[in-house]
């Protein structure tokens, strides 16, 4: 495997995997996963590839040789994964399903005397019926007696109110001079901060440091623009070059390396 190979000429020329670190900027667990052969634990295939190449260069071993004994040892492990792989079993015979049967349904009981209530409430409507006709009756020949009753009473006619116009005041323009516009002042610029902006086109494993202190680690995805800032200085290690580029103050600073190359930048306060 590759990691061996590597290893070997690492114990060989007697160097460190912080020696390594330091010459290459991989990290120390990149570095030892690569020699181990436990790939799962880099950051994707196409960094793995970079931090291979760059190992390789670093020892001064053929890049090109290793990166084939590389991409054979990926081969291998997909191989040996899809072979590992389980094989489904039939269909156990389906279990039955249970009936239910429904259950009957038990006739409504109706109370004793329901049908000498309902005789009751009929009686009682019908008194109720009777007394309002009685009323009506009785109201329709007061009402006749009234009616014919009426020349006997003077009609008297209510005063007439006279009504005075609403007086309105007359409506007085007060002109009022325009005030001057109060012209907003522009926020004066950050002289005191390092402002860097990165768009990403295509994924990368970034490492970000501002004023000393570690503020994002992790691949970021392809088709983002991010923007930092800090007091003093912001460090960038890109584990994919190529696939990022910088600007600073509105000007593009361009892309520091190429497709794969771990590559660390500072930018500091003008």
């Amino acid at each position: 495997m590759v990691g061996y190979t590597l290893r070997q000429e690492r114990e060989r020329q007697n160097l460190s995997i912080n020696d390594i670190e330091q010459g290459t900027s991989i990290r120390a667990l990149y570095i030892e996963a690569i020699e181990a052969g436990e790939y799962d634990k880099l950051p994707g295939t196409i960094y793995a590839k970079g931090f291979v190449k760059n190992y390789a260069k670093f020892l001064g071993l053929d890049t090109e040789s290793v990166a084939k004994e590389f991409a054979n040892d990926l081969a291998e492990l997909s191989a040996d994964a899809a072979a590992n792989t389980p094989v489904e079993t039939e269909n156990a015979e389906p279990v039955p399903e249970k009936k239910v049967e429904p259950k009957p349904i038990k006739p409504e009981k109706k109370m004793p005397g329901y049908s000498i209530r309902s005789k009751n409430r009929s009686s009682s409507g019908l008194l109720i019926v009777a007394a309002v006709v009685l009323i009506a009756a009785i109201a329709g020949g007061v009402w006749s007696w009234l009616s014919n009753s009426d020349s006997d009473v003077a009609t008297v006619n209510p005063p007439v109110q006279q009504t005075q116009p609403a007086v309105t005041e007359p409506v007085v323009e007060v002109e009022t001079e325009n005030p001057e516009p109060v012209a907003k002042a522009n926020p004066a610029p950050k002289n005191d901060a390092v402002i860097v902006q990165a768009r990403f086109n295509d994924s990368c494993w970034t490492l970000v440091t501002v004023d000393g202190a570690v503020v994002q680690e992790g691949i970021i995805e392809g088709g983002q623009t991010l923007s930092w800032e800090g007091k003093e200085k912001i460090n960038f290690r890109l584990g994919n070059a190529g696939a990022v580029e910088f600007f600073q103050g509105g000007k593009s600073l361009g892309i520091l390396g190429g497709v794969g190359d771990v590559v660390d930048k500072t930018f500091t306060r003008s």
